[in-house]
């Protein structure tokens, strides 16, 4: 790992003591003579796992999100005003916002599915 090229840029950790005393450990335990030596080492020798997210997938998701918290909020305030009696509300119309609610739960799970392992 050497190279003649200056190294000008730095990067601030923070650790906690016990993580850092780890760190120490292990870097005692290994042939490198500095601690940044040793950390450069373990950066660039492990593997890092990277992931891209889609910009456009990310908006449906959250305005499928919001629409199925309004429905719901809905759906909760026709069911109040049908055991008051104060509104006339048929049980189909019920029927087909729970199915539209349920619909867009199912979109939801589909699109998480995609992004979450």
């Amino acid at each position: 790992m050497k190279t003649k090229e200056l190294r000008n840029r730095s990067i601030t950790l923070n650790f906690t003591n016990k993580e850092f005393l780890d760190l120490q450990r292990q870097k005692e335990n290994s042939t490198c003579p500095n601690m940044a030596l040793y950390i450069r080492k373990r950066l660039y020798s492990k593997k890092i796992v990277t992931t891209v997210r889609n910009r456009s997938q990310d908006d449906i998701l959250e305005e499928l999100s919001r629409n199925r918290k309004c429905l719901v909020l809905i759906r909760g305030d026709l069911e109040h005003a049908l055991r008051d009696r104060s509104v006339t509300v048929t049980m189909e119309t019920l029927e087909q916002m729970t199915r539209i609610m349920e619909e867009q739960t199912s979109l939801i799970k589909k699109l998480l599915s995609l992004w979450l392992p």
